[in-house]
């Protein structure tokens, strides 16, 4: 992994020495390979101790300059098509042929995780690209003639003329959920290329940003029985594991009790047998009192993973506890490579005794399995979706193929309920609109940037989607968009993150295939179940109950109020931090504090959507006004 990092055009020529020196001193950069002239600069620092980043690659004679930060999957398929022969070359000089070989069209060829920036000298024509699925991420900064980018936020403002200021508006939207907002960040100027986004920039056209990929909604994959869609997901899950297995470096995988993870770590185990594969899975602090464990959740999955361990040899399994961390230090750490505040105040932290593991084993990547719910394991059942009229009989039906106990018609009639009867039933149930009770806005500021009108575009969805698909895609492109959120943390943890589930090409299989697929006659997450039945215990496939992460959340809290209690004084000695976020509101709760977990958890929402949160976003301004450093 690497900070790739770049300028091109600008009235004066490009200074590569200050660049250069500037990214040599970045926290956690070394090993800088760079290629510059009068007009261009690109450089990448690796985070790995000792290593030099495979820096740009230089080609045609030296009239074309790539740069690459990420892994190519279809290595394979994209040698046979570039009729390469021997062993392959490196994933810079394979993605260098493709560009050269078909230009533009080359990005939809290319699967994996990746940014990449393509120079062309001859024609002084740069293009960025983001992969189609989130795997990393790339920012930029349109200057007077010129552009900056990278793939953190934070490297940008090395260049003179971008400036570390804040958007007021976009801080709010961050603050309710960051990811229904990418392409503008939290700063002024400071944009980020979506997934399946490219960008053409020349000196007299200026940036272009366009679309070069989306989903086809109009792919129909219809089989003769169920077990042919059964062997043909078996096939590709087999597929995206391989071709994401790193050529070199040590693997570890995530395990949890569930059945996305699972899925990685025992297709892994398959196929790299007998060569020990060491997984690992996070359990609650015991130091901490948990709250009573509520029917539909499992707070501790350690013995679920340790049965799925057992049916494949070469697995060893490790069960690690998590350990609160400072939660100011790894605020900062996330704050200064994303450039936004976190979802969760606590999740980063949680986490952290994991990625430790990991890299005391001498892990280079670790398996996980985030995209599983947007792609093998999801649901037809839609959450917080708004049908329109002529959606109602397919809508129905699918209500009806995956009745439970009467919750899947429940949440359709709700769904239908136009707005006024919602506004009814919320002021007869004394409820506070959707976005106080999740986040720590003040009113004025809600009004101001339209929350409502954001929310209601949201559970609207793609109308351009079928009813059936509606709802799988968006939750697709959410993930896609989360997993750029979370990009920075493997530069910061030290460890990249490899997500085959979120394969392009096993979700466009799963957008294809009929929606009854995934659920059936009150069986949720079916297809998925039946798929893993030749790698998966029976009390995994048949567990309905939900992991639970940072159930001791409250615990947690609790140890830090006297830290969140001196963040909130510094929130109010902010002017933006005052302007935007309800400081008597959120030491209310402060003083309100519950006396045990049970109390704590029917107060969640509030608790941690609107006080933690809300100390995350404070926190987030603070950062980026320099106070606190």
């Amino acid at each position: 992994m690497s900070v790739l990092f770049g300028v091109c055009g600008g009235a004066k020529p490009v200074d590569a020495r200050r660049y250069y020196a500037a990214l040599g001193r970045y926290p956690r950069v070394g090993g800088v390979g760079m290629h510059h002239n009068e007009q261009y600069f690109v450089a990448q620092g690796s985070n790995t101790a000792g290593a030099r980043a495979k820096g740009p690659y230089v080609s045609a004679g030296g009239r074309q300059v790539v740069a690459l930060e990420g892994w190519i999957a279809n290595r394979e398929d994209l040698a046979r098509s570039l009729d390469l022969t021997g062993d392959f070359p490196a994933d810079r000089v394979m993605v260098a042929s493709a560009l050269l070989r078909w230009g533009r069209d080359a990005l939809t060829k290319l699967h994996g995780d990746f940014a990449l920036a393509w120079w062309d000298g001859e024609e002084r024509r740069l293009l960025l690209a983001a992969d189609r699925t989130g795997g990393r991420s790339l920012f930029y900064y349109d200057l007077d003639g010129g552009l900056v980018f990278a793939n953190l936020a934070a490297p940008l403002f090395m260049h003179p003329q971008v400036a570390r200021v804040l958007d007021p508006a976009m801080v709010a939207r961050a603050a309710f959920t960051p990811s229904l907002d990418l392409e503008n960040t939290c700063f002024h100027g400071v944009k980020q290329l979506l997934p399946g986004h490219m960008l053409d920039w020349t000196a007299a056209a200026g940036a272009r940003v366009s679309r070069y990929w989306r989903p086809d909604l109009l792919r129909r994959l219809r089989l003769r029985r169920d077990e042919d869609y059964v062997e043909a997901a078996r096939e590709l899950l087999d597929k995206v594991v391989k071709e994401a297995l790193p050529g070199e470096g040590k693997t570890v995988s995530m395990l949890s009790g569930g059945l996305d993870s699972s899925a990685v770590a025992t297709t892994v185990a398959r196929l790299t047998a007998p060569t020990p594969l060491h997984t690992i899975t996070m359990r609650p602090d015991p130091a901490s009192p948990l709250p009573v464990q509520a029917p539909p959740q499992i707070q501790d999955e350690w013995a679920l993973a340790q049965a799925t361990a057992q049916l494949h040899p070469s697995m060893v399994a490790h069960g690690v506890t998590a350990t609160i961390e400072p939660l100011e230090d790894v605020l900062r750490g996330s704050f200064h490579w994303g450039g936004r505040p976190p979802v969760h105040l606590m999740a980063a932290t949680w986490f952290s005794a994991g990625w430790r593991q990991a890299q005391h084993m001498g892990a280079t990547t670790v398996f996980i399995g985030r995209s599983g719910n947007a792609t093998l394991s999801a649901s037809s059942l839609p959450k917080t979706l708004k049908p329109g009229i002529l959606d109602v009989p397919q809508a129905l039906h699918m209500a009806a193929v995956g009745a439970s106990n009467g919750v899947a018609f429940a949440r359709l009639l709700r769904a239908f309920a136009p707005e006024w009867m919602r506004r009814w039933r919320a002021s007869l149930l004394e409820l506070a609109p959707l976005w106080q009770r999740r986040t720590a806005l003040r009113r004025e500021v809600a009004e101001r940037i339209g929350i409502d009108d954001i929310w209601r575009a949201h559970i609207n969805g793609d109308r351009c989607a079928s009813w059936g698909q509606r709802s799988r895609l968006r939750l697709l492109e959410r993930t896609w968009m989360t997993r750029t959120l979370s990009t920075c943390q493997h530069f910061r943890d030290g460890v990249e993150r490899r997500d085959p589930l979120g394969d392009v090409r096993l979700a466009e299989f799963c957008l294809a295939i009929p929606p009854d697929q995934f659920t059936r006659f009150g069986q949720d997450r079916y297809l998925a179940r039946r798929v893993l039945a030749d790698r998966l215990p029976p009390e995994v496939l048949q567990e309905r109950r939900v992991g639970r992460q940072c159930a001791e959340w409250f615990d947690w809290a609790t140890r830090k109020r006297a830290w969140l209690s001196a963040e909130l004084d510094g929130i109010e000695a902010s002017a933006l931090g005052r302007e935007l976020i309800d400081v008597p509101r959120l030491r209310g709760i402060l003083d309100g504090w519950p006396d045990n977990a049970n109390i704590a958890e029917s107060r969640y929402e509030q608790l941690m959507n609107v006080l933690g949160r809300g100390v995350a976003v404070g926190s987030f301004i603070r950062w980026a006004e320099g106070d606190n450093l």
